[in-house]
């Protein structure tokens, strides 16, 4: 394909002979029985029914999230359209089911077979099923269970790769808190022949994946790529990741770098992706959440444009072009006046021309409340008049997921590249070749590094590398680990980094993991917000920090690294119990923060007659989501266990006094107005280096050496008469960089049941 093919519209709606909304009418052109898709014989798609049996309109079944899988509504089919005119004739491949809903379709290579997920009045779940798409031969049902399985699409070797909220461990399924879906899904295959005899499951992320699609040219054909929501602190979109189809690899491509440049191109989601040519993806740009899945259509050029290949994918360089600019793509997800697209494809032989389905109107979740839901047909949209030319619409349900039965070529099997690939006891390896290798062009401030150095010279003083596993509310009866947007997190260990700036360590498989290199002091230089994960006997090795993948790291000392010639530390392959986690207050078999302040700072900090802040408070003003006004009175600084209550993400909650002061002035949101002599940000969730605490109280090496050096820093409360020990600080240091979390895994209830649990 052309690069003209994609060049911006530069009329939307310019077109002549379109109906209203700049829909081509169906006589435009030829008869009413004229094909909009000239040369393709038939079209296989689904129809999704709208409305409930009293007439309501179920639009997202209150979720509005990216990934509606848990939305049913009966009424629905797979339709194959032959030829596909608006006249053309329907065959229903699935009437032989009552109470249908289908959440996705995929066509084989050959075009012959068709492999979708269904639900239906005799099962509660939607599970993959395979049927021929002229009609012969039966239904076939591959997968069951008491999980949904959804998105399938075929991949090489006669497989299927699908979506899956199948409990991830003994313990189930996640459930992630603050606004994601409460039951996480994850990619998973079976083959067509063994279906869930041969079932297989990849690697966990602690937020949906979603929108499997299959990478068919290039280096990397035979791929299974798919969207992400990641979620770690601060970070919460969704991305596009690959993988290899043995669910190793796993690696972003697009959505991390870059994105916000142009019209409307400032989303924060990237769904329904299909590919149109080496490195390069379509894909729906949209708002996480309230659109439907909805939103605009997205042009994504991953490719490297400098390095020693220019066809590798390098997600640094990814760029993105809306081929619908007046699509609104904001958080807030505005209603539109042009309406919203679904499930954009490229045909071969219509160059410059999008398969896609599309609603006119708001297209949103507030559409629920008005009972107008929206009406997806299925269009072909030109790029470059911004045309749309209605291929079929049945008025009566969404028509979506459409595909041209037409065949395509079948990549090759990429063989497994790991042992043992679906042995979960077996470990998996991690590590970097050069730790201080980057592209990035950020500054460390903070501690030594004053008042900043570029990240690589920071990176040259790192000593370990902190490995984090993070978990979510799998865990228990918790809706947010505190005030914090950071999930559960335990530490692995603290690896050491050779001088040569190479490390390798082992970890359980399938766990997401983020990771922090260390300075001798024990201060994050970098906190790493991606999750990486990785199969059992995998060994993923990165360049460095962010090193871009179109160029290649050499390592420092000869042919080999240290690392790969002392082997891995395994001292991190860790089960439960032994690994460090940092709970606030109330966990009995392992130590609190709260310990740390009761023997180091409390007796000066607890509101008491010796306390130089005592009785010093601030006003916080909040406006609740229903228009209530509330008034909290927050502490400066007061360091006991005292139970005190303020508000965060829409609720009141109550935790001990040390924890609110010390966290609510970085957690404060749009709801609140504080008023009065507001406290520092004492504790930045994430980063232990900017945390005021940290600074206060410094922090010093093995030797004893002080890293905030100067006069205006000294050791506190040394200064005091009160010595704290390197151990102590190091703890408030790991709280703060793990993101301040008020919960663990053992200050839950039924934390007595982790003890033996192993993953």
């Amino acid at each position: 394909m052309r690069n003209g093919w994609w060049s911006r519209a530069g009329t939307l709606f310019g077109a002549v002979c379109l109906g209203t909304a700049g829909i081509a009418l169906a006589g435009c052109g030829g008869g009413g029985g004229d094909s909009a898709l000239p040369g393709v014989q038939a079209l296989v798609f689904v129809q999704r029914a709208y409305e409930r049996e009293d007439l309501s309109h179920d639009v997202a079944s209150g979720s509005g999230q990216v990934i509606d899988y848990q939305r049913y509504t009966p009424g629905g089919a797979v339709m194959v359209l032959e030829p596909p005119t608006p006249d053309g004739t329907l065959r229903n491949l699935t009437e032989g089911f009552e109470g249908v809903d289908v959440n996705g379709l995929d066509l084989s290579f050959d075009a012959r077979r068709v492999v979708f997920s269904m639900r239906h009045a005799d099962d509660d779940h939607y599970h993959v099923f395979v049927t021929n798409v002229d009609g012969t031969g039966e239904v076939r049902q591959l997968t069951f269970g008491d999980w949904d399985d959804i998105r399938p699409i075929f991949v090489p070797g006669d497989r299927i790769a699908f979506v899956t909220n199948e409990p991830y461990t003994v313990m189930g399924t996640r459930a992630d808190e603050y606004n994601h879906g409460r039951a996480v899904t994850q990619i998973a295959t079976v083959s067509i022949d063994g279906g869930d005899a041969d079932r297989r499951l990849c690697a966990h992320n602690l937020s949906h994946s979603a929108d499997p699609f299959l990478v068919t040219d290039g280096e990397n054909a035979g791929q299974i790529g798919f969207s992400r929501w990641e979620h770690l602190g601060p970070v919460n979109d969704v991305k596009l990741f690959r993988m290899n189809p043995d669910c190793s690899g796993m690696e972003a491509i697009a959505g991390q770098f870059n994105r916000g440049a142009g019209d409307n191109a400032d989303f924060n989601s990237l769904v329904q992706a299909t590919e149109i040519a080496p490195g390069q993806f379509l894909a729906i740009g949209t708002s996480r959440s309230r659109t439907i899945q909805s939103g605009a259509v997205i042009r994504i050029d991953a490719r490297a444009r400098e390095g020693r290949d220019p066809l590798r994918i390098d997600v640094q360089q990814a760029t993105f072009e809306n081929l619908t600019p007046l699509v609104p793509t904001e958080s807030e997800s505005p209603p539109s006046g042009v309406g919203r697209y679904r499930h954009p494809r490229a045909i071969t032989g219509f160059e410059g021309q999008i398969l896609v389905s599309w609603s006119d109107g708001d297209v949103n979740d507030r559409n629920e409340l008005a009972e107008s839901a929206p009406q997806f047909g299925i269009y072909l949209y030109d790029v470059e008049s911004g045309r749309r030319t209605l291929v079929y619409d049945d008025p009566n349900v969404w028509d979506v997921y459409a595909m041209p039965v037409m065949p395509r070529e079948e990549p090759a099997v990429i063989p497994s590249t790991v042992s043992g690939a679906f042995e979960p006891a077996r470990p998996a390896v991690i590590g970097s070749i050069d730790v201080a290798e980057t592209s990035l062009g950020e500054t460390v401030r903070g501690a030594q590094f004053g008042e900043g150095v570029s990240l690589h010279d920071a990176l040259l003083e790192a000593t370990h590398v902190r490995i984090i596993e993070g978990f979510s509310s799998e865990i228990g009866a918790v809706g947010q680990f505190g005030l914090t947007m950071h999930e559960g997190a335990a530490i692995l260990g603290e690896t050491p980094v050779y001088e040569d700036g190479s490390w390798s360590a082992q970890v359980p498989a399938y766990l997401p993991y983020h990771l922090q290199p260390i300075d001798r002091f024990g201060l994050a230089i970098r906190n790493q917000m991606l999750w990486i994960q990785a199969m059992p006997g995998e060994s993923r090795q990165c360049g460095g920090c962010h090193s871009s993948r179109a160029g290649e790291v050499i390592p420092r000392m000869g042919a080999t690294t240290v690392a790969q010639s002392v082997g891995p530390d395994t001292s991190t392959f860790r089960t439960i119990p032994d690994r460090v986690e940092l709970p606030w207050a109330g966990a009995a078999s392992v130590q609190n923060v709260q310990d740390v302040l009761d023997r180091n700072c409390v007796g000066c900090h607890d509101g008491g007659a010796s306390d130089p802040f005592a009785g010093q408070t601030y006003t916080v003003n909040v406006t609740t989501m229903e228009g209530e006004m509330m008034t909290f009175e927050i502490p400066y600084l007061d360091l006991s266990s005292r139970p005190i209550s303020t508000y965060y993400e829409r609720e009141v909650v109550t935790y001990p006094a040390s924890y609110v002061s010390l966290l609510y002035p970085s957690a404060m949101m749009g709801d609140s107005v504080a008023t009065g002599t507001v406290a520092p940000e004492w504790i930045v969730p994430g980063d232990a280096r900017g945390s005021r605490l940290v600074e206060v109280m410094n922090a010093v090496d093995e030797a004893g050496t002080r890293a905030w050096s100067d006069d205006a820093h000294p050791l506190h409360p040394e200064d005091q008469g009160v010595t704290v020990s390197r151990e102590d600080r190091l703890v408030l240091i790991r709280a703060a960089d793990l993101g301040g979390q008020y919960y663990s895994r053992w200050n839950v209830d039924g934390a007595g049941n982790w003890a033996g649990t192993e993953y």
